[in-house]
């Protein structure tokens, strides 16, 4: 055990210490071929840097906690997890199964009973009924972010698609995977399992990071063949990724400085 905590607190540090390289190489003038400058994107408040390095994505922002795809993440008079609120759009309900007719549909039996049925984008393929609440991804259990579509479509990133987020105030983080689409002009949005990992307040109805928290997500990386999403096979697969990228980039800053 205490091998394997030594081996994450250096990817941590080696993480973090690339990622103070990157930002300090983007406000120089540099003339060898590792140096990036980040692409600009258009928020609704302020325009977000996004460094393209490595095969991966990597950005900066807060982190608001999400309950979607729990199954008891919304109800009648806001008895779930988060406000009833915000499980709708601008063109109706966005985060709930709903009938024919547009309403939300409550579930009939289990623990749960009389709660809505929350969904995410992202869902498991071995359940085929879309008002059973085990479809979509549990935001208690499984650590994910939400993005909005335009920028995952800026950056050629697919729902399934997996990364690791740091929170910088404390050096903790976390394994997740790209599970919901957030909405447009935002960004920072995380489940309650990855708020936990992380170390932050968990209560999607009133805990926030605005800041501080650094997102590195690996394009084409999906787990959309796979029957089943746990947080293990999370793990596994963005450990491998994350390991990579410090390979490549390492690799990629060192030589770059002998020159």
């Amino acid at each position: 055990m205490l091998s394997v905590l030594r081996r994450a607190t250096s990817l941590v540090l080696a993480t973090m210490m690339l990622m103070a390289v990157v930002r300090l190489h983007a406000q120089r003038t540099v003339a060898y071929t590792c140096a990036v400058k980040p692409a600009s994107f258009a928020l609704k408040t302020r325009d977000l840097p996004v460094w393209e390095l490595g095969g991966g994505i990597l950005f900066t922002a807060g982190m608001t906690v999400d309950a979607d795809g729990a199954p008891n993440a919304y109800g009648p008079k806001n008895k779930g997890l988060d406000y009833t609120a915000n499980a709708r759009g601008a063109h109706g309900w966005a985060a709930l199964v709903t009938n024919k007719q547009g309403n939300p549909v409550l579930q009939k039996r289990g623990p749960y009973r009389g709660f809505y049925v929350s969904t995410t984008s992202l869902e498991q393929r071995d359940v085929k009924d879309e008002a059973n609440p085990k479809r979509y991804l549990d935001a208690r259990t499984i650590p994910y972010v939400a993005l909005p579509r335009d920028f995952a479509g800026r950056f050629g990133i697919t729902l399934g698609d997996m990364l690791v987020v740091f929170n910088e105030a404390n050096g903790r983080s976390a394994y997740a995977i790209y599970a919901d689409v957030g909405p447009r002009g935002r960004i920072g949005e995380g489940s309650i399992a990855l708020a936990k990992a992380l170390g932050m307040s968990a209560d999607p109805r009133h805990s926030q990071a605005f800041s501080h928290i650094t997102y590195l997500i690996f394009p084409s990386s999906g787990a959309t063949g796979w029957e089943r999403i746990t947080p293990a096979r999370i793990h596994s697969a963005a450990a491998k990724l994350h390991h990579q990228w410090i390979r490549e980039t390492t690799f990629c800053y060192v030589n770059a400085e002998e020159h």
